[in-house]
């Protein structure tokens, strides 16, 4: 049996720096026990403590320094849109001027963005750029589709409006990759409720088939019986998307998502359902299943 890890009561209350932890007994060794959870390079949390948006401050407050801005992932992770990989840390995106430049922090990506007054807010007296200005800037640094997904996330985050972010795309036309930042606003939906469903509804419409009539929307058979929430759904031919992600491996999980297709094929729903290999791997299939099944309405 391996040995229980070794936990001060001090650190139970919430984000801890690293230095902190030393000098309550923890040792590099200790540190790294599974019971730790990496926030950043230099802070962590007890597994026990909860991931809410004041731990998320608190940490956030021990990493960066007062004078610099939060920007990039590390900003998408405060607004709730984005988490990093498991077991991986929160990257540190940091904005400043030209004098925080030479500014050392271990671990961080520090960076000079041309920042209007109106680009910085606070979050509860983080220092941070705008959900626009953030989500500009991770569409900027992304591919078209990759564009979308940081679209879809802060619009269904309820973080921003499509309208708004295309306004604050079309104020700087001659800023680099805008028309790609563009053609990822028109394509991004509030209705996408996560990424991979995201890249799944790119693979479709960047293969030339139409985008799907609805995402995440109930779905009632003609008696009026609710049969579920498909991830996306097409009106003609009337069928269903679903985006199957690790946790639809589980046991339980499993039991109910074949009652949940049952239920749907009941109410005259079919559904095609895809998982990350398909997205990744084999996107011609994809499309060419959803064509075959759009056919059918001609």
């Amino acid at each position: 049996m391996a040995p229980r890890p070794h936990v001060p009561d001090i650190l139970l209350a919430g984000p801890f720096h690293h230095d902190f932890g030393a000098s309550a007994g923890l040792t590099p060794d200790q540190l790294r026990s599974k019971c730790w959870r990496r926030l950043f390079r230099n802070v962590s949390v007890h597994e026990s403590v909860a991931l809410t948006d004041q731990c998320r401050l608190d940490a956030v407050r021990l990493a960066a320094p007062t004078h610099a801005v939060v920007t990039g992932l590390t900003a998408a992770w405060l607004y709730g849109t984005w988490t990093p990989p498991p077991g991986k840390a929160v990257p540190m995106h940091l904005a400043g001027s030209r004098e925080d430049y030479g500014m050392v922090l271990s671990g961080a990506r520090m960076s000079r963005l041309v920042l209007d007054p109106t680009d910085v807010d606070e979050w509860h007296g983080v220092p941070i750029t705008t959900p626009e200005r953030t989500c500009f800037g991770l569409m900027r640094a992304s591919s078209l589709t990759e564009g979308v997904v940081w679209g879809d996330s802060f619009l269904h985050a309820g973080l921003l409006t499509s309208q708004g972010l295309m306004r604050y795309a079309v104020e700087r036309p001659q800023w680099p990759h805008i028309r790609k930042v563009r053609d990822a606003i028109a394509l991004s939906r509030p209705g996408a409720a996560s990424q991979m469903e995201s890249r799944l509804r790119m693979v479709i419409v960047l293969g030339g088939l139409p985008e799907p009539d609805w995402l995440n929307e109930p779905y009632y058979d003609a008696d009026g019986t609710f049969r579920g929430i498909p991830d996306m759904r097409f009106r003609r031919p009337s069928f269903g998307i679903e985006y199957d992600g690790e946790q639809h491996a589980e046991a339980e999980h499993r039991l109910a998502d074949l009652r949940r297709e049952n239920g749907m094929l009941l109410g005259d729903l079919p559904l095609l359902r895809y998982v990350a290999k398909d997205v990744y791997g084999t996107p011609q299939l994809i499309v060419r299943e959803v064509g075959t099944m759009l056919s059918r309405a001609a």
